[in-house]
């Protein structure tokens, strides 16, 4: 009989119990696993960071060890998104998990999105979550370091958003969104691993690119690779880096390369860069209390060799290159430069800002160079603004570093758009500040610096062109600012004016001074040879207004030039030496528009020189001078001038010889009613000038003045001009006269010119109102008196002079000779009351006097005396003027009747 087997329960093999727990395995992975997945995920993120999360559907392949879930969003406390994914696909490692570590062989984000807030305090809200949830939601033991491991981890086509939020802020935050980030990382672990791994990351921002890769540790962290940032928009300078920035960048596009070290371990943070390049491109800066004007931009800036070291710390730069860079300077009226406006208090730091270790920034820039730059300068602190425009300029710039009282060389040049180089080469140190080197100006135009010239003159340059070249030494340790400059220096086609006259007040061709030497403190300028050439000085009197020269020599605002401490002081604030001053060729217009028409003289041909001019007491200058006057008179002068700046005595003697006098008619018409036909004037004259005070003697001699035809005058003038010009003529034909002059140069009221020619006036009008007192200066009038030969007696009725005044005619007849312009009116009186009874008294008993008796005796009288003078005593009978004669009552019956003389010229 067969034995029947009797078989095992299957719950007994272990086939059954492989197969029980593979289905186990099965429906733990790929059911109970997901289930616990998507409601333990959002505890924890709840319970770690803070945030409610939501996922979608998750799944987990026990097979392969891989973890996907998708829809993952979670929003932080304040329901604003921070995180989401379209999927994250989690690759495990089974062997390495058993042995205690998390082994990631691949973790993937499909479109994720991640927002980073930068906080006021220097965190982030990632670090400010976790603290506030993680760090108290676990125990000590759930907190404790896993050790895991990346073997790829791959981000496809996210999205990072970083905002920056500031304390107290209200405005909107600056957010920045990295588009189309893609990152790999391979082989990254906490662990210690004998190769490190690797990255790359791009990511997009508009037109701003980010990339980087390289090598990255975590135990310890490290890295080693390269970073570029492409085409970083002024907005995003603006946004991230405005804060720390003293200008705001209102456009332009940066872009930065360079090679890079991080390390960080118990010893701290290691970060080194290399071979660095920087490059902007179309930058605009402008301030940020007016960011609507632009301060400085450039077409391209770069720095090539930049390197960075925390450890020092130190910075390197081999050079720097600039191309169309343009400055917008402006100086305001309180003297703020808009480019150093926002610097204001960026040198003032406390200790709590300085490093741990006491070290400093060591920098060091091996070149700068400037090409095709522009700088425009507006200084509003003048009356008038100067505007100026350097352009094309060039800067140079030698090896730099942090030791700043190391020697800098440098070599600049530019061009005045105006017209005119700048040029300056030689070097200089930051602390302390000092410059030295060589500085030339070559054919600059002067009439871009009105502004400045006004405050000290109301001239305005028309033209000019300023060469000069030499070397100076800037030191500014102290305040004030020491230094030298030593050179030589011209100005050519000078051309300027006072702004409500037409013509130039000061011209010439050409202004040399060799050698110059200037002193910064106490200020000091020292002239060797002064040599110009073809000068051109207009001098104008108007009425009521003092001298244009006056205006031209002070400042525009009427304010003295220097400060108020050095006059208190007693010392100039500038010491001034000429050695000396030669001119040669040169021209002076006088015009005085008090009369009508204007006067003008020209002295012309001008040679002069000029010694020993200072402001430094007691030290006077020479002069001597020579040139025409109106083409005709020889002019020289010759004397001292005092300490410039002080009221000292200035003496000055003057001589002229020969002017022709036509050349005054205007004078002559307006001060004495006539032109003047002919005539020459000489004279000598010696001033003495105090301050402004002039006091002066002057001698002139006027041969042979003839007057021409009356003119209308503004003076009124009743004497006979020419009856007193004629008296006061000499047997030569000449008048002299001492006319005295003093006076302040400051009044308006005061005109050299116009007092000289009152007081001639004066002169004349004397004379001709008492013609007969000059008559002892022209003749002999033996026992005569001048009142006595004013006028001859006759007895009475008769036409015969009384005993004694046939001698009196002799004198006069004499002095009718010796001046033939002078002419003598007689008009023939007979006396009712003296003259009819003497005739009556020589009439028969049967006669009567007729009728027109004393009009015939009167007409008698003055036919007799004439035809004495001419037959008698040679008179030229066109000397002789007889008048209507005239019969008069008489008081009283006695006595001879007097018929009294009147001259007149002709």
């Amino acid at each position: 009989m067969t034995e029947t087997v009797r078989r095992k329960p299957a719950y007994c093999r272990w086939w059954f119990w492989l197969l029980v727990l593979a289905l186990a395995w099965l429906v733990t992975g790929f059911g109970l696993v997901p289930l616990y997945l998507a409601s333990a995920i959002p505890e924890r993120v709840q319970q770690y960071l803070g945030w409610t999360a939501d996922t979608g559907d998750v799944s987990f392949n026990p097979f392969t060890f891989t973890l996907t879930a998708e829809d993952v969003k979670a929003k932080d406390g304040d329901g604003d998104p921070v995180f989401e994914a379209g999927a994250v696909t989690l690759n495990l490692g089974f062997l390495q998990l058993i042995r205690g570590s998390l082994n990631a062989q691949q973790l993937t984000l499909d479109n994720p999105f991640l927002r980073v807030d930068l906080l006021g305090d220097g965190r982030t809200n990632l670090a400010k979550d976790w603290r506030e949830h993680g760090a108290t939601g676990s125990s000590e033991g759930d907190r404790s370091s896993v050790q895991w491991m990346l073997g790829e981890g791959v981000v496809n086509g996210g999205r990072l958003q970083l905002r920056r939020l500031s304390a107290g802020d209200e405005n909107e935050p600056h957010t920045l969104t990295l588009e189309a980030l893609g990152l790999t990382v391979t082989d990254v672990a906490t662990t210690d691993q004998n190769e490190a791994g690797s990255y790359s990351l791009q990511a997009v921002m508009g037109e701003q690119v980010l990339e980087s890769e390289g090598t990255l540790s975590l135990s310890p962290v490290w890295s080693n690779g390269r970073l570029s940032l492409d085409n970083v928009s002024a907005d995003t300078l603006r946004a991230w880096l405005g804060d720390h920035l003293p200008w705001s960048v209102k456009s332009g596009r940066l872009t930065f390369e360079t090679a890079y070290q991080f390390a960080h371990d118990n010893q701290g943070i290691a970060l080194a860069t290399r071979d660095g390049q920087l490059s902007a491109t179309r930058l605009e800066l402008a301030d940020h209390e007016q960011p609507d004007q632009v301060l400085a931009s450039a077409d391209t800036l770069a720095m090539q060799g930049v390197a960075f070291n925390l450890d020092g710390p130190e910075l390197v730069i081999s050079a720097v290159t600039g191309e169309s860079l343009h400055l917008d300077a402006v100086v305001s009226r309180d003297g703020t430069l808009n480019l150093t406006r926002s610097l204001r208090g960026s040198g003032e730091t406390s200790s709590e800002g300085d490093s741990g270790d006491g070290r400093g920034l060591r920098w060091s820039v091996g070149r700068l160079d400037i090409n095709k730059s522009t700088i425009a300068w507006l200084d509003e602190r003048p009356e008038s603004a100067v505007r100026l425009a350097l352009q094309n300029v060039e800067l140079s710039l030698g090896a730099m570093t942090e030791q700043l009282e190391e020697a800098i060389t440098y070599q600049a040049r530019g061009e005045l758009e105006q017209g005119g180089t700048v040029s300056a080469n030689g070097q200089f140190t930051l602390a302390p500040l000092t410059f030295e080197g060589g500085l030339n100006l070559d054919q600059l135009m002067l009439a871009p610096f009105n502004g400045y010239l006004r405050e000290v003159s109301e001239l305005e340059v028309l033209e000019g062109r300023l060469n000069l070249s030499g070397n100076i030494d800037i030191d500014v340790q102290d305040d004030p600012l020491t230094g030298t400059f030593s050179g030589r220096g011209s100005i050519s086609q000078f051309d300027g004016r006072l702004p409500d006259e037409d013509d130039s007040i000061l011209a010439w061709r050409e202004l040399r001074l060799d050698p110059i030497e200037y002193n910064f403190s106490p200020a000091r300028l020292e002239l060797g040879t002064v040599t110009l050439s073809e000068p051109e000085l207009g001098v104008v009197q108007y009425p009521h207004q003092p001298l244009n020269l006056v205006r031209f020599l002070g400042p525009a605002s009427g304010e003295p030039a220097g400060s108020a401490d050095s006059e208190a002081e007693g010392a100039p604030p500038l010491i001034f030496r000429l050695r000396q001053l030669d001119l040669a060729n040169g021209e002076v217009r006088y015009t005085d528009h008090t009369p009508r028409p204007s006067f003008t003289s020209r002295l012309h041909d001008l040679e002069a020189s000029v010694s020993g001019l200072s402001n430094i007491t007691p030290q006077q200058g020479r002069f001597s001078l020579r040139g025409t006057l109106d083409d005709s008179g020889d002019f020289r002068a010759d004397g001292t001038i005092a300490t410039l700046g002080t009221d000292g005595r200035s003496e000055i003697n003057a001589t002229l010889e020969e002017l022709s006098m036509p050349a005054l008619n205007s004078y002559f018409g307006f001060y004495l009613g006539y032109r003047v036909d002919s005539g020459k004037l000489s004279g000598e004259g010696r001033y003495e000038l105090q301050g402004t005070q002039l006091d002066a003697t002057n001698h002139l001699v006027l041969e042979r003045l003839e007057l021409g035809e009356a003119v209308q005058s503004d003076a009124e003038i009743t004497a006979p001009v020419r009856l007193g010009l004629a008296l006061l003529r000499d047997e030569d034909n000449r008048v002299s006269l001492e006319i005295p002059v003093s006076g302040d140069l400051a009044d308006p009221e005061f005109s050299l010119g116009p007092v000289m020619m009152r007081t001639l006036r004066a002169s004349l009008v004397k004379a001709a109102m008492s013609p007969f007192n000059l008559l002892g200066s022209i003749a002999d009038l033996g026992d005569y008196s001048p009142e006595e030969l004013g006028g001859v007696a006759f007895l009475a009725g008769e036409t015969t002079l009384v005993m004694g005044e046939y001698t009196k005619m002799e004198s006069v007849a004499k002095a009718l000779e010796a001046r033939e312009e002078i002419v003598l009116t007689i008009r023939g009186v007979a006396l009712e009351s003296v003259d009819r009874p003497a005739l009556e008294a020589r009439l028969g008993e049967d006669e009567s006097l007729p009728d027109n008796a004393l009009e015939s005796l009167a007409s008698q009288r003055g036919t007799s005396l004439k035809s004495l003078l001419v037959e008698e005593y040679g008179v030229a009978e066109e000397q002789i003027f007889l008048r209507e004669p005239e019969v008069r009552p008489g008081e009283g019956g006695e006595g001879p009747v007097t018929i009294e003389f009147e001259l007149e010229s002709r």
